[in-house]
This record gives structure tokens, C-alpha cells and sequence, in this order.
């Protein structure tokens, strides 16, 4: 008996859902032979008559209307269906604080392994402590005018490499003040850079006018300076002598270096030939400096069946610029 009761209650619960899950495009259909379901032949007809029109009595037509989000334009796209692009490269930082003074000419500055907003407040600290009388200074543009016995004009700007500043130190007349004045200001940056937490807010801006930056000249991959030939041309060469790669030629006139890498993962039947590959090629790219409106552009061609790609070279650079 009480196996019935169980069982009829079952049957009583399928039943009961069976109706719930019943679909909306179905309705019941009860003629005098008994109920079943019957479709529709269109499922969406409760969205086939459209309600009365609403009447705003011209309210919205002074409603402004702002496009803060449109679409972006079509761009041709260089990447083929299906792969995933690189990620972007940024210039590296070893986060070593270190300061010195550089020279290119007649022209000196100062090079420090900061961001220029963690620099600008040491800068102004200097300038107090050395009893200073500041005339004028923007830290948006990163330029201070002070006193003293003269008129000192400085220029605070983010260096080639990410996490970097660059301090110059001008007169009256736009040239470069005596190497003391360097020298001094880098000394007092080396002593107190260490474990300073200094940062300006104000200055945050300047953080964003990096010198290099990664751009693709003809789907090639290159490096965009915004710097003059001269001072592109000696950063380069310094990065190439620190990155410890072998020069085959140069030529300043023509602008351009030869560098020769070494190979160290060489193909299967490399292996068995290495002097046929390593002896005969001088070079194995081509680094071509361009300039254009006041920038340099460095382009990377490959002269041998090197295994080393362009993305890799340009890491081993991006590694030493500075």
C-alpha cells in the first residue's frame, strides 16, 4: 500500500513537469475529443505588432548627442589569420640607479637610471640646498630656470631607455655649462638616489616622452629615435661595444654598422660544416640609420642565413642602449 501511495506520488511530480517545461511556442489545444499541444507556426508572433508610436512632444530633438565611444577606423592588417600577434616590445631597465655624466661634442648631460618624476624632486632639492633662487619652474615641460651667480637654465627629459632621465645644463646663450656644474648635481643624485621614495605627481607626464620606440618600417621591424643622427649614432655604438657584438664595418658617412653574431643553436647540417658557414660571411646585418624630421630611424637587414631573427637582435640591443 505504501509502495502505491510512493509510486502514485512519482507519477503525480512527472507529470507536473513535464507541463512546466512545456515551450512557449506550444499552446494547449482542447477540442471536444481531449486536450493536446499544438505549435505555432510562428513562434515570435507576440513580436509581430508593434505598440503605439510614443509621442515625446519634441523633448528629445534638444537632447545632445556625444559619440564618446565610436568605432575604429579599418586598418589594413599586416598579421595573417589565426596568429597571435608579438607582444609589444618596451626598452628595458635594470634597475641598477645608476649616474654619470656623458659627453657627445661640446655638449654634456646627465644620465640616470631613474624615472624623470622621481628625478625632478631631487633636482629641485639640489638646487635648495645649494642655495638656489629659483625663477621659474614647469615640471609639465621639465625645465628650471634659477640663480645663483648666474643664470642657470636645466631641462629634465626621459632617456633612451625605459625608466631613464636625462638632465642638460644650459646658459643664457643655449650652450653647456662647465663640467663642474654636472659634476656636482650627479653627485648629489648618486648620494640620495638610493632608497629615495620622492616622486613627483606633477611631473608624471614626463614619464611618457620615451626616445626610442619599436615602429615597422616596410612590415620590418625597426627602432624609432627621437633623437638627432649624431646622438643616435653614439648611443648605438655604444650599445653595440657593451652588447659585446663583433663589428665587420662601419661607416658614418653612409650610416651604417656591420655586425657579426655568433650562432649558437646552428642547424642540423651546420653542425657537420661549421667552418663553411662561420669563415665566409663578414656580416650578418645591416643596421641602416635614416633620418627624418629631426629623428633617426634604425632599420635591421639581414645579409646571411643566420638563424638569429631580427626580434632577437633588437632584444640584445635593447639590453645595452642606454
Amino acid at each position: 500500500m505504501k509502495l502505491s501511495k510512493k509510486f502514485s506520488v512519482v507519477l503525480i511530480a512527472i507529470f507536473v513537469l513535464q507541463n512546466c517545461t512545456i515551450p512557449e511556442s506550444r499552446k494547449q489545444y482542447c477540442p471536444e475529443s481531449g486536450c493536446f499541444l499544438e505549435k505555432r507556426e510562428n513562434p515570435n508572433e507576440r513580436y509581430s505588432e508593434e505598440g503605439d508610436k510614443l509621442d515625446d512632444n519634441g523633448q528629445l530633438e534638444s537632447l545632445e548627442v556625444l559619440d564618446e565611444f565610436p568605432y575604429p577606423p579599418k586598418s589594413p592588417s599586416f598579421i595573417k589569420e589565426g596568429e597571435v600577434p608579438r607582444p609589444k616590445k618596451i626598452f628595458s631597465s635594470q634597475g641598477s640607479e645608476n649616474v654619470e655624466v656623458r659627453r657627445l661634442g661640446e655638449i654634456y648631460w646627465i644620465y640616470i637610471e631613474a624615472l624623470p618624476s622621481k628625478s625632478w624632486p631631487l633636482i629641485k632639492d639640489f638646487l635648495e640646498d645649494s642655495e638656489y633662487v629659483l625663477v621659474n619652474d614647469d615640471p609639465t615641460t621639465g625645465k628650471i630656470t634659477a640663480e645663483k651667480t648666474g643664470q642657470l637654465f636645466l631641462t629634465l627629459e626621459h632617456g633612451i631607455k625605459n625608466n631613464s632621465s636625462e638632465i642638460y645644463l644650459l646658459d643664457k646663450d643655449n650652450n653647456s655649462l662647465d663640467l663642474d656644474y654636472f659634476e656636482q648635481l650627479a653627485s648629489y643624485i648618486s648620494e640620495n638616489l638610493p632608497g629615495y621614495e620622492g616622486n613627483s605627481i606633477a611631473a608624471q607626464g614626463l614619464n611618457l616622452n620615451k626616445k626610442a620606440r619599436i615602429v615597422y618600417v616596410q612590415k620590418e621591424i625597426g627602432i624609432e629615435f627621437r633623437l638627432p643622427f649624431d646622438r643616435t649614432w653614439s648611443a648605438l655604438s655604444r650599445a653595440v661595444e657593451k652588447a659585446d657584438l663583433k663589428i665587420a664595418d662601419r661607416n658614418r658617412d653612409l650610416k651604417y654598422i656591420q655586425v657579426k653574431l655568433d650562432d649558437e643553436e646552428p642547424g642540423f647540417f651546420r653542425s657537420f660544416f661549421p667552418s663553411q658557414q662561420t669563415d665566409e660571411v663578414e656580416a650578418d646585418y645591416e643596421l641602416i640609420f635614416t633620418e627624418s624630421m629631426g629623428n633617426t630611424i634604425l632599420e635591421f637587414k639581414k645579409l646571411s642565413d643566420i638563424e638569429v631573427s631580427v626580434d632577437e637582435l633588437v632584444d640584445i640591443i635593447n639590453e645595452s642602449l642606454s
